[in-house]
């Protein structure tokens, strides 16, 4: 129950079911935990009476079976309200339904006042007293809950609400990217790392776990015994790219591997072969015999068209099997041409 100030309904009933929900699995009652994942919702709309600071008429919805049909039925009903209000006809105390194929709300009976309810106290349940030692207890036994650990996240790792917000709603992904950090911070400290750069270590690590990792996923958990990737060999495989070992496209070739394998990158790429041609001395040959080979986007580049040297790298890796690192071979080009 809450006061009638809510602005972000969806985004306030998900909040307010998660806390539910872990403490329902703590628990391992697993039919309550089904049920709270996939809710049952009512709410009540009230009517503003504009001017008077009143709350108008009470108009109850019923049943709604997903987080998707609470929104669709709030946006109707604020439709079907202020549409009645705005032709001066008066919104009726009443208990309505959603529909959720013509997505619509139907009246299914006019609501009683409070007495013809008749309340009365419910016998069989006793007062529940509950020391403070008792609540504590609890409470440490529960865990860490889904707002404590967003602002955990944002103090510590200084991620994107986005970002946060998609690892409290999957547990499991936010602890295995947690411990998947442990390892990379120790490795930054390691190698002199920190700070601004620390953070982009991280960032790296966020970006392909929401969407390169979660894309493989497809919905299942990374807790799951199907699941061979070690917090450990995908902290190695982010320190791989963050260091230019492995282009993005290799990379998305590695981590598929070591999602269908267990392997560890690092076994991956030199198995086959995928290891970034970064060095000055191995990419000299390369560019010059890319310089030779195309007259024309040379001279296009010396006349000031910036798109032939996106060609001529383009040459390079082409040439390398895409193995070259670009920006490398980009500086390269630009150094050579300048003479």
């Amino acid at each position: 129950m809450t006061q009638n100030d809510i602005r972000q309904a969806l985004r306030y009933i998900k909040s307010a079911n998660l806390p539910l929900a872990i403490i329902v699995n703590f628990r391992g009652d697993k039919l309550e935990y089904k049920r709270l994942v996939n809710p049952l919702f009512d709410f009540n709309s009230l009517s503003f009476v504009e001017d008077s600071g009143e709350l108008g008429v009470k108009v109850e919805i019923k049943n709604l079976n997903s987080f998707r049909a609470a929104e669709k039925a709030i946006e109707y009903e604020i439709k079907r309200q202020s549409k009645l209000l705005g032709e001066g006809k008066s919104i009726v105390q009443e208990t309505r339904g959603w529909d959720d194929i013509k997505e619509k709300t139907v009246s299914q009976r006019g609501k009683e006042e409070a007495h013809d309810y008749r309340y009365f106290p419910e016998p069989d349940l006793p007062p529940l007293l509950l020391t403070e030692e008792k609540i504590e207890n609890i409470r440490n036994e529960i865990g860490e809950l889904p707002q404590a650990r967003r602002i955990r996240f944002k103090k510590e790792y200084e991620l994107g609400n986005k970002e946060i917000e998609i690892f409290v709603q999957n547990k499991d992904l936010g602890e295995f990217f947690e411990k998947a950090s442990s390892e990379l911070i120790r490795w930054a400290k390691d190698n002199n790392i920190s700070g601004g750069k620390l953070k982009d270590v991280l960032k790296l690590s966020t970006n392909y776990l929401i969407t390169d990792l979660q894309g493989l996923l497809k919905g299942a958990s990374v807790v799951g015994e199907d699941f061979l990737i070690t917090p450990e060999n995908f902290a190695e495989f982010i320190t791989l790219i963050y260091k230019g070992e492995i282009s993005s496209k290799a990379a998305k070739i590695v981590l598929g591997e070591m999602f269908g394998r267990g392997s560890d990158p690092s076994h991956i790429i030199q198995e086959q072969n995928l290891k970034q041609v970064s060095g000055e001395s191995e990419l000299k040959n390369i560019v010059r015999k890319v310089i030779e080979d195309n007259p024309k986007p040379v001279e296009d580049y010396g006349k000031g068209k910036e798109n032939a040297l996106q060609f001529l790298v383009g040459r390079a890796m082409s040439v390398t099997r895409g193995k070259a690192n670009p920006e490398v071979v980009k500086e390269m080009l630009k150094k050579i041409l300048k003479k």
